[in-house]
């Protein structure tokens, strides 16, 4: 089920809403595998109940919750069974622009660029471009990887904070990885009137010129495709060491 327009819609009108992306990373991880995922988070005892926990929460108790399902039937079944609700699954790339319907994406980012909510982004340091290209109120900076098990509380109540001392409904972006997904369910819990989007990685290319998940497309597509609302300053040298360091920070597992 293809969501974008829905969301964008629900930007605009305020409604409250989440999505929740639960890709081969979050499989592996419910599963009991060993290792970590393609950004070289660790899958852990303590993440794995988390994980599971927030998609059983997001499906039995949480309104007009959407689940971005990763593309294997498998994984459809094993996420089903933890769950007594019907799960309202959405199509994966319903934000990340992958050459489809990716206008229709880019209305979306332009929704929430001129949306008057209180808006939260919650991303690594090399996305703080993110901020002037939405028009973000605040930005939470977390670590690249590893940190859910001893620092996931931290970064949770500073997010909550935010929330709390803003009488704006919020909208919160989320750009970190597996713990996104619980983060959103602990969020949702403290203000089910937000609107939660699990952005992942859609933002990477466009804010540091580097690709971390192996779409053909190329920056320059991108820039031509968010040419509206793309700010003045965008090529500053300013933000040169950004993709300096986006070259081995994101997309370790691909090939330079």
């Amino acid at each position: 089920m293809d969501i974008t327009n829905y969301l964008t819609e629900c930007v605009k009108t305020k409604t409250p809403v989440s999505f929740s992306k639960y890709g081969d990373g979050e499989y592996y991880c419910a599963i009991g595998h060993q290792g970590g995922n393609c950004d070289g988070d660790a899958y852990t005892n303590k993440k794995r109940n988390a994980i599971i926990n927030s998609f059983k929460y997001m499906v039995d108790n949480a309104e007009n919750a959407y689940i971005g399902l990763w593309h294997s039937e498998s994984n459809r079944q094993f996420w089903e069974s933890f769950v007594s609700k019907q799960v309202k699954f959405a199509k994966y790339h319903s934000i990340i622009i992958d050459q489809s319907n990716d206008i229709e994406k880019v209305e979306l980012y332009k929704a929430i660029r001129y949306s008057d909510m209180n808006k939260i982004i919650i991303c690594n340091e090399l996305l703080i471009k993110s901020q002037k290209l939405l028009n973000i109120d605040h930005c939470v900076i977390i670590p690249f990887n590893n940190w859910f098990d001893t620092q996931f509380v931290y970064y949770l109540e500073q997010v909550k904070n935010l929330m709390l001392n803003d009488e704006r409904p919020p909208l919160v972006i989320t750009c970190c990885g597996m713990n996104a997904k619980i983060m959103i369910s602990e969020l949702h819990k403290i203000n089910p009137n937000g609107i939660y989007l699990d952005f992942g990685s859609a933002l990477d290319k466009i804010c540091t010129k580097r690709e971390s998940r192996g779409f053909p497309h190329t920056y320059e597509y991108l820039i031509d495709l968010f040419k509206e609302i793309i700010p003045d300053d965008w090529e500053d040298d300013k933000y040169n060491s950004i993709y300096e360091v986006a070259n081995y920070k994101l997309g370790i597992h691909l090939p330079n």
